[in-house]
């Protein structure tokens, strides 16, 4: 995903560097037939367990006013995680490398959420709590796997509690 992002993406916001590779970089499936069906955007046990009691303290404001290679990777890609699986995101928005438009909004970030920072402020707080509540699971997932197909993939999943339905 790196050179794909350096690739195609040159005008990105400083978050997507390390923000999008992370949001594929955990990820289970199987094949059906020739076909990979892939589950992905799971959280990386390693980076929980780096994050520890300050996952629920991000400041998504810091986060957002990082520049790149000033941060950890870590605040960057749980912003991009809440991102795209943010419910409160109705509007379409797009990363290109010929910009993005704020639609009236005073940051990119605020478009593409559709709502000033005040407003998503406490989204965020409740999705790293429940990330946080979360912790003794997402740090048994194992490391990324495809399965030979769809039944031995339902019996690795529920094993190890893997909620394939959403993240």
């Amino acid at each position: 995903m790196h050179p794909l992002v350096e690739r195609n993406l040159r005008d990105r916001p400083a978050w997507a560097i390390e923000g999008i590779p992370t949001f594929f970089e955990k990820f289970y499936g199987y094949w059906r037939d020739d076909e990979l069906v892939v589950n992905w955007g799971f959280q990386n046990p390693w980076r929980i367990k780096e994050l520890g009691a300050n996952l629920a303290r991000l400041d998504l404001q810091g986060i957002l006013a990082t520049t790149a290679g000033a941060g950890g990777e870590s605040l960057s890609n749980g912003w991009f995680r809440y991102f795209c699986g943010s419910k409160a995101s109705s509007n379409s928005f797009s990363i290109s490398s010929k910009g993005a438009r704020k639609n009236g909004f005073d940051s990119y970030f605020e478009a593409a959420m559709g709502m000033p920072i005040e407003r998503v402020i406490p989204l965020w707080q409740d999705y790293l709590a429940r990330i946080a509540a979360r912790r003794s699971e997402i740090v048994r997932l194992p490391l990324s796997a495809t399965l030979p197909n769809e039944e031995a993939f339902h019996k690795f999943a529920a094993s190890y509690g893997i909620s394939v339905s959403s993240e």
